[in-house]
């Protein structure tokens, strides 16, 4: 789903603190890259690694008793920019919200959004894809980081705070949820960590500008990664046009009287990051075609339509193509 970017690499960050606390076991590895090898992961990994690596310590370990112990450790388990962020930004909003780029930014498959209201500040993450247990998981282990950014500033003065989740009834869950220490409540729509909006301000003794610096510099590195190509962004955000609004598959024709440009500059542009027009349309219907069926309220003919096809035979014929399955019995696994 991620595309072309699967194979970008960004660095192993919290993953080397939670391999390091189980101390790296061969399964760590299991589907990866990395496979053939051994003991700690190297600084830097694909995106596909990085959340096969992840996944694989969902299936493997009680990832509750992991976060708590991301939340009890000395050392919070954050990349080195994020570590630096928290430890010497100029306030507690800015740490916070550094903290939040960097997870947005190296991590595609989830959106992390920071809103604020007049009393209350929100920072939720939810899937771009439905992934089910390892979204809940990630989820979790990401808000203990935002919680530890918090945390540095606050310490015990966390009245105000609260953790929305979908896990807040879940038995095997509340000894996690506990090491929060503070109120719990229930989600259906985001996982999030929510505060009151004054604690922004709250000043850091101890910010340096110079490591501040560097910090933002290394989220900003990941971010202007993440956007790519001048060439394919423009593209993505016109084929999802189309798909959104006329429910319609691109051409590259129209695309390219649309941007301006000729067919054979989009063609060259695609072909030097190893993609073409065509893969970025299919990896955004199929994209779309997950996140349709996970909505069980939604007939599959408007799943259909919604995605440029004619008819429900051939959005049939095209989605077991893409994932070895028929959209209904995906529905039906999503949904258990």
């Amino acid at each position: 789903m991620m595309g072309t970017r699967a194979t970008t690499r960004v660095p192993t960050a919290t993953l080397l603190h939670l391999g390091e606390w189980l101390a790296w076991p061969d399964w760590l590895r299991d589907g990866t890259s990395l496979a053939d090898g051994s003991g700690p992961l190297p600084p830097m990994v694909t995106r596909a690694d990085d959340i096969l690596i992840m996944a694989n310590i969902v299936d493997n370990t009680d990832t509750f008793a992991l976060v708590e112990d991301m939340l009890t450790r000395p050392r919070p388990a954050l990349s080195l920019a994020g570590e630096l962020a928290v430890l010497h930004g100029p306030d507690l909003g800015a740490s916070v919200k550094a903290v939040a780029r960097g997870l947005a930014a190296r991590n595609l498959w989830v959106r992390v959004a920071v809103s604020e209201s007049e009393a209350e500040i929100e920072i939720a993450i939810r899937p771009v894809w439905p992934m089910g247990e390892l979204f809940r998981s990630f989820a979790l282990c990401a808000l203990t980081l935002l919680h530890r950014a918090v945390t540095a500033y606050r310490g015990d003065r966390l009245e105000g705070m609260r953790l929305a989740t979908s896990l807040h009834d879940l038995p095997q869950a509340q000894a996690a949820l506990g090491a929060f220490r503070c109120a719990i409540m229930p989600s259906d729509r985001a996982e999030a960590l929510l505060f009151p909006r004054s604690w922004l301000n709250q000043p850091n003794p101890h910010f340096d500008p110079l490591v501040w610096d560097v910090a933002n510099a290394k989220i900003m590195a990941l971010e202007n990664e993440v956007a790519g190509d001048p060439t394919i962004d423009p593209l993505r955000h016109y084929i999802t046009g189309q798909l959104t609004e006329m429910r319609q598959v691109p051409r590259l024709k129209q695309a390219a009287a649309h941007l301006g440009i000729s067919t054979r500059t989009i063609v060259r542009s695609l072909a030097r990051q190893q993609t073409t027009f065509h893969k970025l349309v299919e990896e955004e219907r199929k994209a779309r075609a997950l996140a349709l069926i996970a909505d069980p309220t939604l007939p599959l003919a408007d799943v259909a339509k919604a995605l440029g096809f004619s008819d429900t035979s051939s959005f049939g014929r095209s989605f077991r193509k893409w994932f070895a399955e028929t959209p209904g019995n995906l529905r039906s696994l999503t949904a258990l």
